[in-house]
């Protein structure tokens, strides 16, 4: 017998939360939810599962706003959709969490969404989107507002990137190390890092830098989040 306990759910078009939103100021109702849904919830097998979705949109009527939607609405969004259609079907939950942060830098808006797993894996995405000019923030002009070269973050990222691998797998013996084939893995994580890799500002005004870190168990890798320039 399932049920369903504490169950708020909020579907809304992007229109009806965001009509006349920019009225007082950039901040100000700048982000809503597409989903908004979180409680205790039990399958027909019997497990028990706290969850917490949330899905967040920008309130802003301009294309790249509507394209960031449609992404986050893609990546995001229809997973819970489909986790909540499970729900009344009984069925066991395979993520039990969607949460987003809002970091501001000026009229800049970072928002950065990840989604918990039950397997304990954890996809992360992010986005930036500048009020004032109602275009995206891409990395370059990220770097640029820090006056941080390419080159420079490359460095930095690599560096901390590789003592990263090396702190997660710093349990493994010599012998292990050299068996899961750990130098290919590091080198791989290593040559998978570009400017291409999403990147956002945070609350402390550090970059940071969603990867993908190669690992020797579970999947062939998972998202990590990197702060290239933090140390310690």
């Amino acid at each position: 017998m399932r049920r369903i306990v504490s169950l708020l759910l909020m579907l809304s078009l992007a229109f009806s939360f965001c009509a006349g939103a920019q009225a007082e100021g950039p901040r100000k109702n700048s982000v809503s939810e597409l989903y908004s849904a979180e409680g205790v919830y039990t399958d027909d097998l019997g497990n028990v599962e706290n969850y917490s979705y949330h899905v967040p949109q920008l309130c802003a009527d301009t294309p790249a706003a509507a394209e960031i939607n449609r992404e986050i609405a893609d990546r995001f969004g229809e997973k819970v959709e489909a986790l909540l259609k499970n729900m009344e079907g009984g069925f066991s939950l395979w993520m039990w969490e969607c949460a987003w942060h809002a970091y501001w830098q000026g009229s800049r808006l970072f928002l950065m969404v990840s989604s918990n797993f039950i397997d304990g894996s954890i996809d992360y995405a992010a986005w930036g989107y500048d009020f004032e000019t109602g275009g995206r923030v891409d990395n370059a002009m990220i770097l640029e507002s820090l006056g941080i070269s390419e080159e420079e973050y490359l460095e930095n990222l690599r560096e901390k990137v590789g003592l990263m691998f090396e702190s997660m797998n710093s349990s493994l013996t010599d012998e292990q190390w050299k068996r899961f084939g750990c130098d290919k893995m590091l080198e791989d994580t290593l040559s998978w890092l570009d400017m291409e890799q999403p990147m956002y500002i945070d609350g402390s005004g550090q970059i940071v830098t969603i990867v993908r870190i190669a690992s020797v168990a579970g999947a062939g890798w998972y998202y990590h989040l990197a702060t290239p320039f933090a140390y310690g």
